[in-house]
């Protein structure tokens, strides 16, 4: 066990444990206070209902601060998401430093900076991946006012932002300017510990699976007119594994599979808690996700954990990946790229795969073992 520094970090954010819904943002934190949680007191402020759903979680008292192994945390009702509780809570404990998991939050990120406006605590914001070019085209004009309101609040100046890379520090600066505090302190992953698990790939088929929530900025679409356009010769199994965020999205994904090919087999798993992972993937082959935007990815970095290497835009911080045989890393424009890397990874045989695979592994095991990125997470709240 770490000697605790003595901070008190107070966190908001939208979804978390158990909530699984949400995806990376929720795993971001989750992987943030294992690694510090020995060193410093964590409480985290969340609302009481997963992303998407009208019940609260059963069985998990609302609006009561609650002892977990190694943080606090409190479910807040919306009656509850509430300047006025808000600022009971940043009144009761002396906090060193108040983190906000997302940038366009009104509940969990905009109200409490309100209350921040006459209180001098320290204020970490991680945007998430938010000011990419194609995570704002969706639904442009509200983020629009919504960082326009931002600016406004009397607190921007204030603002010590947590990037996850060099790149989203760049996204940072670009919209607030050259004189915004910035640390790049890429997201933390579950320490790996095990053996490569080594999978059965027989040549001409391919077990595909795509990981995510079902958006327009996940791009499920593009990724089934791929697989639309893939030779005969080789067998397709997709699979979908994720929650359904835009329902009209989803219809139009539906109508694109009932059009696919007879070689070409989807199937829908839903949601899956990040617990369950393990299990689906160990037979998967590849990941395939022609995402908008992803400031980290923590989809990518699970299939690499689970031996899967990946086929993504080029639109995340993984680079370089088909030198690595780790993956491919694809221009969106570039349909006819997608559908041919794809036909490569179905081609592969057992020997060939096995080195993809023991690559994807390897890659994911070095990197959330190595100890500077705890450090850098840990810089943070210095």
């Amino acid at each position: 066990m770490k000697k605790s520094t003595g901070k008190k970090i107070l966190i908001f954010i939208d979804w978390f444990l158990p909530g699984y819904k949400a995806g990376g943002p929720i795993q971001s934190v989750v992987n943030l206070i294992s690694h510090l949680g020995d060193e410093i007191a964590f409480d985290v402020v969340t609302s009481n209902k997963d992303l998407g759903e009208d019940s609260a979680y059963p069985d998990i008292p609302s609006n009561q601060w609650l002892q977990k192994e190694n943080y606090r945390v409190i479910y807040l009702d919306e009656e509850n998401q509430s300047l006025k509780r808000y600022r009971e809570i940043l009144a009761s404990k002396a906090y060193d430093a108040v983190y906000f998991n997302s940038l366009f939050s009104v509940n969990f990120t905009l109200k409490p900076l309100l209350v921040l406006r006459r209180i001098t605590t320290k204020i970490i914001l991680a945007p998430r991946g938010m000011l990419g070019q194609g995570a704002l085209q969706i639904k442009p004009l509200k983020k629009k006012l919504f960082l326009k309101l931002f600016r406004i609040s009397g607190v921007s100046g204030r603002i010590n932002f947590h990037a996850t890379a060099a790149s989203e520090a760049a996204e940072i600066k670009k919209h607030f300017g050259n004189e915004a505090k910035v640390k790049v302190a890429t997201n933390l992953s579950a320490v790996m510990p095990g053996s490569f698990p080594k999978k059965n790939k027989e040549q001409g088929k391919l077990k595909l699976f795509f990981l995510s929530r079902i958006s327009k900025k996940k791009n499920l679409k593009a990724a089934l007119q791929f697989l639309s356009g893939i030779n005969e010769q080789f067998q397709i199994t997709f699979s979908i594994i994720g929650p359904v965020e835009e329902a009209d999205y989803w219809k139009d994904c539906e109508e694109i599979i009932k059009s696919l090919p007879k070689h070409i087999s989807v199937n829908y798993l839903g949601a899956v808690p990040n617990h369950q992972l393990k299990e689906i993937l160990k037979d998967e082959h590849f990941m395939l996700l022609p995402t908008f935007h992803e400031n980290f990815g923590h989809v990518i970095m699970e299939s690499w954990q689970n031996a899967c290497p990946v086929i993504i835009s080029d639109q995340t911080p993984w680079a370089d990946l088909k030198s690595k045989k780790t993956g491919f890393d694809i221009p969106l424009k570039e349909e006819e790229d997608f559908i041919k890397a794809i036909e490569q990874a179905a081609c592969m045989d057992q020997s060939e795969y096995d080195v993809w695979s023991k690559n994807a592994f390897d890659f994911a095991k070095a990197y959330c073992n190595d100890p500077k990125a705890v450090d850098a997470s840990r810089e943070l709240f210095v």
